[in-house]
Formats: structure tokens, C-alpha cells, sequence
């Protein structure tokens, strides 16, 4: 199962919370208490995300965090790679240097392929298309 991190999804629910009042400086115990992610946790993606050049931080008893970027320029991949590193579905899609037998290899090429069809689509994602009504997961969506 490819799958993102527990990390990484906090950090796209904490960016799409900030996300939503671009303006404001939103503070790390309100962020916690919002979107139900323990403020230690939240605390340690703010830095990282701000670390990234995703968040700017305003110290002080009014301080907080708010976004670099508007929402609409801000895209999930960018988010996702801020705590994964980049995206690599196998070691292939990193390059040669990650992958000791990438030069004999005969399925290599598509899968750089579909890593790099991954990324443009998660790059059409913005944080601004993240804070939609949430939809139903149905059997089908799970693919189970």
C-alpha cells in the first residue's frame, strides 16, 4: 500500500486549518485544539513547515503562524514534500544513485513515469481545494 505518513497528513490538516483565514496569525494551541492534533505534534510541523518556507512565524504573546503564500498558491505536493522529503514511489523514480541495479533494470522507466504523473497531479492540488466539504469514503473509493 503506498501510503503518506500520519505526520504528513496532520501537516496537510494543520495547513488547510491556517488555509482557511489566510490573514490571521493562528496560534499553536488554537491550531491543536481545532483540528484535534495534540499541540506537542502540531508544534513540532509548525516549526518544520515554517523551517520549509511554507509558514512565517511571529513570536510574542500575539503571535502565531500564518501562510507564506496565498492558499490558491500553495500546492499539496509542496506540503507532502516539506515532511516527506521528495515524492518516490520506489527508489527508481530518485535516480540512478538510488538504485543499485537502476542501469539493468527494464521496469524503471515506467515507473519514473508514473512518480512523475503522482507529482503533476498532487502540483494541480492547491491548499486552497483542501479545506472543501469533506466527502463520504465509499467501498469503492477503498479499493478494498
Amino acid at each position: 500500500m503506498i501510503r503518506i505518513s500520519k505526520l504528513t497528513d496532520y501537516a496537510l490538516v494543520i495547513m488547510a486549518y491556517i488555509g482557511r483565514d489566510p490573514e490571521r496569525l493562528a496560534q499553536t494551541s488554537d491550531i491543536a485544539l481545532n483540528t484535534h492534533i495534540a499541540k506537542p505534534t502540531t508544534a513540532k510541523l509548525l516549526k518544520r513547515l515554517a523551517k520549509r518556507g511554507l509558514l512565517e512565524s511571529q513570536r510574542g504573546s500575539t503571535g502565531g503562524y500564518k501562510l507564506t503564500k496565498g492558499p490558491s498558491e500553495i500546492s499539496a505536493i509542496e506540503i507532502i514534500e516539506s515532511i516527506e522529503g521528495p515524492l518516490a514511489i520506489m527508489d527508481c523514480t530518485l535516480g540512478s544513485n538510488h538504485c543499485a541495479i537502476f542501469n539493468s533494470c527494464t521496469i524503471n522507466a515506467p515507473w519514473v513515469q508514473i512518480n512523475n504523473t503522482i507529482v503533476a497531479a498532487l502540483q494541480t492540488i492547491k491548499l486552497s481545494d483542501l479545506h472543501a466539504k469533506p466527502i463520504a469514503v465509499t467501498q469503492e473509493m477503498r479499493h478494498d
